[in-house]
């Protein structure tokens, strides 16, 4: 077993809890018994997160000719994980807590939301760096601009708490997310 493949198989258990997590929610919102009152923004957002966990899975595989990690690459890649596993869980509550009102929940939680978002995309960039140097991927400039202005939606979103900005900062992710499977399929980790 190569290092990447030890290295990734402990990655996909705690991204692999993240979407266990989020299904459940889902699973949880079409239960014909269940009467909650949803929030359209705060569904994008599970669906947007299950983007991202799939893509962080999908992205790491450009690692895979790598014989050696650092101490440094292999932390940001769980924190990587984690942040993203973070993320998924504030969606929904863990344990069996129920939700009457998601857009009570969404604005409860909007706040540490958009927080680990900012760590996100800090982690985010410093994988963009660490893969560039370490598995010769080259510079993607579109992958920094969308981390620029995702993290001044997610410092917008902190400060304001106008449900315009929440709207905003839903679809600037949507339209990140997007292009970032669009260039998962440029490096060939996927193909048309």
């Amino acid at each position: 077993m190569s290092i990447f493949e030890h290295i990734s198989v402990f990655l996909s258990i705690i991204l692999g809890l993240a979407v266990v997590h989020l299904i459940a929610g889902l699973a949880q919102i079409i239960d014909a018994h269940t009467k909650e009152k949803l929030y359209w923004v705060h569904l994008l957002w599970v669906f947007a997160m299950l983007g991202i966990v799939i893509l962080v899975w999908l992205g790491s595989f450009v690692l895979s000719p790598i014989s050696e990690f650092s101490a440094f690459h292999f932390l940001n890649l769980l924190a990587y994980a984690m942040v993203t596993s973070l993320m998924s869980g504030l969606l929904f509550p863990l344990g069996s807590q129920h939700i009457d009102d998601y857009y009570s929940h969404f604005k409860a939680n909007r706040r540490r939301l958009y927080f680990l978002g900012i760590l996100f995309t800090i982690v985010d960039g410093i994988d963009g760096v660490l893969e560039h140097y370490n598995a010769n991927i080259p510079w993607d400039l579109g992958q920094y601009a969308t981390l620029s202005v995702w993290m001044i939606a997610f410092t917008l979103g902190i400060f304001n708490r106008k449900e315009w900005v929440d709207v905003l900062i839903i679809i600037l992710l949507i339209i990140g997310i997007l292009g970032w499977f669009h260039s998962i399929v440029d490096v060939s980790v996927l193909s048309w």
